[in-house]
């Protein structure tokens, strides 16, 4: 089975995650998978907007798959762990078209953060966005990063430093969502904004979003080598193995 589902709804692409667990754990294929579709909508002249979503009844995404994440060892794992991920995100982040996030069941870790390098967020009542990953022992300098960047510091702060589910009232007042909508009608909702946004004109929608985009871009890379000083620092001190083992053992 595929771990991305592609398709198409007139000039908007959905790329849903599609792993055979129905929290669509991040691998490397759908990693992969991501970031090939992002330049296929970046250079595809018949797309006007992308989804990306987890679809009805599925997680967006709740991070890593710790299958993978707990082979992350060395200093030249954790280099090559962020170089990828940040290597996401700056390509959801340089699509010029719309991008939506059609969000259902968990967000976390790289599912929060993918879906904080979308345009437009929908969310439903059963959305449980978290940023848990100081209280299990994972350091979190990238997430809190995008979050300050794209809520402000103080919603920053209830998220990383609560490390609890965020409440979707609170996420739709301070902007995390855009719009909810119930469950069953999350993806078609969030194809309907995409399409909305997609027949804006096309030329003053992607010089906005490149300059919009660009400070958001330079900071991740600029952080990137602190930011795996971080995760090795939490990597030496076993916090992050352990938190591994306790997932895998449930």
């Amino acid at each position: 089975m595929a771990a991305l589902n592609v398709y198409t709804r007139g000039g908007v692409l959905v790329a849903q995650f599609n792993r055979e667990k129905p929290l669509n754990p991040l691998n490397r294929e759908l990693e992969r998978g991501i970031f090939e579709t992002c330049r296929l909508v970046q250079d595809e002249p018949a797309v006007k907007a992308m989804v990306l979503t987890g679809g009805v009844h599925r997680s967006f995404c709740v991070g890593d798959d710790f299958n993978e994440a707990r082979e992350v060892k060395t200093s030249a794992d954790v280099e090559d762990l962020l170089d990828r991920i940040i290597g996401l995100y700056v390509a959801i982040l340089s699509v010029t078209k719309p991008t939506i996030a059609g969000m259902d069941g968990y967000a976390i870790g790289a599912g929060l953060e993918m879906a904080l390098c979308c345009d437009w967020r929908v969310g439903t009542p059963t959305t449980k966005a978290l940023g848990w990953e100081l209280k299990q022992g994972l350091a979190c300098p990238i997430g809190a990063y995008m979050l300050e960047k794209s809520v402000g510091r103080a919603a920053m702060s209830d998220i990383i430093f609560g490390s609890e589910v965020v409440p979707v009232e609170w996420a739709a007042e301070h902007k995390f969502f855009h719009e909810i909508a119930e469950t069953k009608e999350v993806v078609e909702r969030a194809i309907s904004r995409a399409a909305i946004l997609g027949a804006y004109p096309e030329v003053s929608y992607r010089r906005t979003k490149e300059s919009v985009n660009r400070s958001f871009i330079a900071g991740l890379r600029e952080l990137t080598p602190r930011a795996i000083s971080i995760l090795l620092d939490g990597f030496l001190s076993n916090s992050a193995q352990a938190h591994f083992s306790r997932v895998l053992r449930r």
